[in-house]
């Protein structure tokens, strides 16, 4: 993998539109490193370990958990980073002994057949690893065809019908569905350091990415400072094709997705919302200027909808138990952020916030940046 990544890079690249070193950085080093994690916690999960017994009753007894594969995994996974996911899903369900067929997105094919070729020369016996293209017929097929789990990582519609075709069948699965990240900036925040976070994070893969910073909320006193800094930091982005080199945010996956995000922009400007700043864009079908919206409100389409593309709301909040409790007003609670600089307010508050994974002056966790075996767990990071 390290000896093709350029290669493997310039095939996302080509297929997804996202800039070479969004491509590099968040689809092929984050693999990598991923696999590193895989490696090292599999072995230390998959061992079987003796437990005593409590209680008067069995004290005598001693119990022995062993943990076996499932059997065959199916992975449906998206375009947004066609190499990464699919991967983040096929290397646990193999390292624990398990077969995997991934349904890769109709977008991105040529990434996902790239994964199959990388396990085949790494030595894996043929088949424990395959590949099935198609549309949303075929994923519909793999979650029906037998298959003993199926993880799924898209829309939340989509998810809804994997749950549904899994339970009626009794075989566990895994959803990652849509996020909508609330970021809260309190007014003790470096704003600059914020401003430039989540500019990266919000912005990269030119907003297609489900754990991002979506809903930025700001203590009042901090607001003007926070908006000067994120418009200086939005039209400072280069915009333009994945191929160039000088590009930070390239464009949409397909027309359809232009359409939708400045229909969400349209609706909050219609409403009363105000273009705080934009960046440069190409002409083009699938090119949105990545844009800073501000004077918004929870009327607005943009607050209570994901927004998958570069646009950005920021909302002034009387304080922190008002961005508290209009961050958790969102059925989305993917991710969340706080930025501050005392760190112990931070973890006061992220602990209140409704999401899987918040981060205290960062805004993106990555699976494997903590050495904790799988499973579901609330996280707090800390930057």
């Amino acid at each position: 993998l390290m000896r093709r990544s350029d290669e493997i890079a310039g095939i996302i690249t080509r297929e997804s539109g996202k800039p070479l070193v969004d491509a590099l950085g968040a689809d092929v080093t984050v693999a990598l490193d991923f696999a590193a994690w895989v490696a090292k916690t599999t072995p230390r999960f998959m061992r079987g370990h003796w437990h005593g017994v409590t209680g008067m009753t069995m004290w005598r007894k001693r119990v022995r958990v062993e943990r076996t594969p499932l059997g065959v995994v199916g992975i449906i996974a998206p375009w947004n980073y066609p190499f990464f996911l699919p991967t983040s899903c096929a290397l646990p369900a193999l390292a624990c002994g398990n077969a995997a067929i991934i349904k890769p997105s109709e977008y991105t094919p040529a990434s996902a057949a790239v994964i199959e070729e990388l396990f085949r020369e790494a030595g894996l016996p043929d088949g424990l690893l395959q590949v099935v293209h198609g549309d949303g017929v075929t994923g519909a097929a793999l979650t029906r065809a037998g298959v003993d789990k199926m993880m799924f990582t898209g829309g939340e519609a989509a998810g809804r019908k994997v749950a549904i075709a899994c339970a009626e069948q009794l075989i566990p699965c895994s959803l990652e569905l849509g996020g909508s990240d609330a970021a809260i900036v309190l007014a003790d925040a470096d704003v600059r350091y914020a401003a430039d976070g989540i500019a990266w994070t919000r912005f990269s893969n030119a907003g297609q990415t489900c754990v991002a910073p979506k809903r930025i909320f700001v203590e009042a006193p901090a607001y003007d400072a926070f908006v000067a800094a994120m418009s200086r930091a939005v039209r400072s982005l280069k915009v333009g094709p994945g191929a160039d080199a000088a590009s930070e945010v390239g464009p949409l996956i397909r027309p359809q997705a232009k359409v939708a995000i400045a229909a969400q922009c349209e609706d909050a400007v219609s409403r009363g919302a105000t273009i705080a700043a934009q960046a440069p864009a190409p002409e083009g079908d699938c090119f949105f200027p990545p844009t800073l919206l501000t004077d918004v409100d929870e009327t607005m389409r943009v607050l209570r909808e994901e927004t998958f593309g570069p646009l950005l709301p920021v909302v002034k909040v009387r304080d922190a138990e008002d961005a508290i409790a209009r961050a958790n007003r969102s059925e989305f609670g993917l991710s969340a952020s706080v930025w501050t600089s005392d760190r112990a307010r931070g973890l006061a508050v992220a602990k209140r916030l409704h999401a899987g994974t918040v981060l205290i002056n960062d805004a993106i966790a990555v699976v494997g940046m903590a050495d904790v075996p799988y499973g579901g767990v609330k996280s707090s990071g800390v930057g």
